[in-house]
This record gives structure tokens, C-alpha cells and sequence, in this order.
């Protein structure tokens, strides 16, 4: 096993698009359930962007915005930059996910694809992200949500992923819940959510 999870993505980072849809389902479906706001020029922040799987998309989307993506993988950032040069709605920064969420940083929108599951401590990260969202602003998630199976959970935590079930759990009490929807994987192994929140 990694004894980081920078080391995991140092590893995975090269192989990361290739395979990760046989296991982050609903990547794609989220994209879906992104909301619309009354205003064009938005600020957009993506915690744990990954390999940018998702920041062209958003863009797209969203054409007037900006966005940020953050990451504190190297490797990951690396390949997310090569994927939106030229855009120059999109900025890419390498720094813990965990330590960025600055107060005086106000966001339109905070969107979240399997990256909290890897943040540790929810309830302090929730509450920071939820202070660096505007009035009214919005929050977008899908997730490793839980197992009813303990060895697989406990597998997940040695791949620096948490799935207690306690994450949505958390989201739902926090922010206002405009959508939520839970799913089952290979047959009930694990299940995942999606959650659309509110401040």
C-alpha cells in the first residue's frame, strides 16, 4: 500500500483516465445535475481537480466564469494543465485542498468529484468550505458514500479513502439539500451518492 496519498497519485496519475470509470461512477452523470444560476460571471472553485477530467467541462458549462481547480498531487495538476492550456477562464494551483478554502475567497459554486472521501476530517472541512461559498451559493458532490461490507471499508482506508458513510450524512446536515441520490456498485459492494446543497 501507499504511505501517502501523494505517492498513490504519483503512481495512479498515469493510468488515472484510463481506469478510473470502472470505479468513479457518476463522474459523468453529475454534470447533469449542475444548476443554473441568475448571473453569468460566476466563480467556480473544484477541490481535488484531479487530471482535469472535469474543469473543461465545467467551463463549457458555465462559459462566462471562472475557475479554479486545485490539487496537491503534482503528477495530477500536471496532466490537468495540459488538458485546459490555452483557456483562460481556467487556473489550476498546486496546494492541499485541505489548507486552501481562504475565508476572504467568496465562490459561487464549490464542486466536489471523489476528492472529500480523501480529506480526513469532514466536519471541520465542511464547515470551511461552507464559509468560502456565497450567499445562496451552491455546493455539488458525488462520492464513495459507504460498504455494508468491513474488510472492503477497511481496504478503502489503506487506499486513503474513507467510506464510514459519514460524509453525506455530514453534507445533508450542513447545507441546505436540493438534491441526493445514492447508488449501488458492483452489486452492492459499495454504494456511492450524489448531493446538490445550498448555503
Amino acid at each position: 500500500m501507499f504511505d501517502s496519498v501523494n505517492a498513490y497519485y504519483k503512481f495512479h496519475s498515469k493510468i488515472y483516465d484510463l481506469t478510473r470509470w470502472s470505479i468513479l461512477f457518476g463522474r459523468n452523470n453529475i454534470l447533469k445535475q449542475l444548476p443554473k444560476f441568475d448571473h453569468k460571471d460566476l466563480s467556480i472553485l473544484e477541490l481535488g481537480c484531479g487530471t482535469g477530467h472535469h474543469l473543461q467541462k465545467l467551463a463549457d458549462f458555465y462559459p462566462e466564469s471562472k475557475i479554479l481547480g486545485v490539487d496537491n498531487s503534482e503528477d495530477m495538476i500536471k496532466r490537468a494543465s495540459r488538458k485546459v492550456s490555452g483557456n483562460n477562464q481556467v487556473e489550476i494551483k498546486l496546494i492541499s485542498c485541505q489548507k486552501f478554502l481562504p475565508k476572504k475567497e467568496k465562490y459561487d459554486l464549490i464542486f466536489c468529484s471523489y476528492s472529500m472521501s480523501m480529506f480526513g476530517d469532514y466536519h471541520e472541512f465542511l464547515i470551511r468550505i461552507n464559509e468560502s461559498l456565497k450567499d445562496g451559493g451552491t455546493i455539488v458532490a458525488v462520492d464513495f458514500d459507504r460498504s455494508p461490507f468491513t474488510m472492503f471499508e477497511k481496504w478503502m482506508k489503506w487506499n486513503h479513502v474513507d467510506i464510514s458513510g459519514d460524509l453525506f450524512k455530514q453534507l445533508r446536515l450542513l447545507f441546505k439539500e436540493q438534491t441526493y441520490e445514492t447508488k449501488k456498485a458492483y452489486l452492492g459492494l459499495w454504494e456511492y451518492s450524489f448531493f446538490l446543497g445550498s448555503k
